[in-house]
C-alpha cells in the first residue's frame, strides 16, 4: 500500500487500485486481444476466480512504481509498435491518477491470435 501525506490528510493508494487502471488502460489500446497470465498454473486461479486484474503485476519499492504487464496481440501488428503504445499509455494514466513515479513499465507478450477471416461466399 502507497502512502502520500499532505496538508489534509493522507492518501492511500492499493495495488489493487493501481492494477484496475492498468488493466483498463492496456484493454483499451490498439491491438491488444486480452490480458494473459505469467504461467498456465496462474492463469487456472485467475480463470476460475474471474480476477479482473489478471495479467497486472505491481510493485511498489521506495515510493515508485514497477509493472509488468502479460498480453496476448492481434496477429499481423507491429509488435513493437503496441507494446511502445502500451508503456506510454500506462505510464502516463499511474503517473497522472497517482502523482507517483513510474520506474518501470514491462510488457510481455505472451502469445498472438489470428482474427477469423470472413469467408467468402461463391456466388452461383
Amino acid at each position: 500500500m502507497t502512502t502520500k501525506e499532505n496538508v489534509h490528510g493522507i492518501i492511500e493508494i492499493s495495488p489493487t487500485a493501481i492494477a484496475s487502471l492498468v488493466s483498463h488502460t492496456v484493454t483499451q489500446t490498439y491491438g491488444v486481444v486480452s490480458m494473459a497470465t505469467a504461467n498456465r498454473t496462474s492463469g487456472v486461479a485467475a480463470t476460475l476466480t474471474r480476477d479482473p486484474h489478471r495479467g497486472v503485476a505491481i510493485q511498489i519499492e521506495d515510493n515508485e512504481i514497477a509493472i509488468d504487464i502479460y498480453v496476448i496481440l492481434e496477429h499481423g501488428i507491429r509488435i513493437a509498435s503496441v507494446s511502445s503504445s502500451i508503456i506510454n499509455s500506462v505510464r502516463y494514466v499511474i503517473e497522472q491518477n497517482t502523482t507517483m513515479p513510474v520506474k518501470s513499465v514491462n510488457v510481455h507478450v505472451q502469445g498472438l491470435r489470428i482474427s477469423q477471416q470472413p469467408k467468402a461466399s461463391k456466388s452461383s
